[in-house]
């Protein structure tokens, strides 16, 4: 047994005239996705033991307490390996590290593995006994199961899976390409700034287009802005469901008012270059609870 000690924090939240106290460990180091690797082999041990008795209605057995490990991302990995070698699925590894895709992965970044599998709640709620009851009676899980994760501020809700929307964002086919033609004239990530010639973060994609060619929304929502907004320009701002929202920059015009419900596909304005542009393009953005997500195109 190793004598290295793993320190536990503690998180005390205050509700009403009591306290929710939540333990949780430290994050373990994973290493290396090796079968051999002991901390590999007691996570997947774990990961199967939480399943079963989630999965098994009874109320005597006890779930094994929610705890993380920490892995690396490496050059050779890629989502699927990741899934297939913890004993994660693909709710897990996505809903506990707000993955938007399979291609959101990048070597060096650190991934937190969860020793159960199962999805959070997508909305911050308190600790209190009367909101695990409350989500315990939406999802059908036995109310004790449920694991709250004080730094997010969410439930764990152990053995629940994504819904079809959210597999449907995941893999690509959620959002449409909001223009009939284009010519990607810069891609999300790392380029050089085309005014100050230095490398900088690209959140979004610029889509060269003739200008005045019609824009469309990328998916259903509600419009949430419309106006100037600094270097975009003339923006229009979608809200999605999931916590997902498209933006529109550097429009000529808008065919939409703030408030408005719009249907993917339907015409939002057209192609300009207003605010910090070099030409007419459009500058389209995808956010998922404000964290800016790489655009991801597929057809059904």
């Amino acid at each position: 047994m190793s004598n290295r000690l793993i320190f536990l924090k503690w998180t005390v939240i205050w509700i009403g005239f009591g306290a929710v106290t939540n333990l949780f460990p430290s994050p373990l180091t994973l290493a290396n996705l090796e079968y051999s690797n002991p901390s590999l082999k007691n996570l997947r041990s774990e990961i199967k033991e939480n399943l079963r008795i989630s999965k098994s209605g009874t109320k005597k057995e006890i779930l094994i307490p929610l705890k993380y490990y920490e892995y690396k991302v490496k050059k050779e990995d890629n989502f699927f390996k990741i899934m297939a070698r913890t004993g994660m699925d693909l709710e897990t590894l996505s809903s506990v590290n707000e993955l938007s895709s399979p291609h959101d992965l990048s070597q060096g970044m650190i991934l937190e593995i969860p020793n159960m599998r199962g999805t959070f709640h997508p909305e911050e709620t308190d600790g209190s006994d009367k909101t695990k009851l409350l989500l315990a009676d939406k999802y059908q899980i036995d109310a004790n199961k449920l694991q709250y994760d004080s730094e997010r501020g969410k439930w764990f809700l152990p053995g629940i899976s994504m819904g079809k929307s959210e597999k449907s964002f995941f893999y690509g086919f959620g959002f449409q390409f909001p223009l009939t033609a284009a010519i990607i004239s810069s891609n999300f990530g790392k380029r050089l700034d085309p005014f100050t010639k230095k490398e900088t973060f690209h959140g979004g994609l610029d889509m060269a287009a003739k200008q005045g060619s019609d824009v469309f929304s990328s998916m259903d929502g509600e419009v949430s802005f419309v106006g100037a907004q600094g270097g975009y320009g003339n923006l229009i701002i979608i809200k999605h469901i999931l916590g997902y929202e498209t933006r529109y920059g550097h429009l000529l015009n808008f065919a939409v008012k703030h408030g408005q419900r719009v249907k993917k596909g339907e015409k939002i304005g057209e192609v300009g270059q207003t605010g910090r542009a070099t030409g007419p393009h459009l500058h389209f953005e995808i956010r998922r609870n404000s964290k800016r997500e790489r655009p991801i195109f597929r057809s059904h």
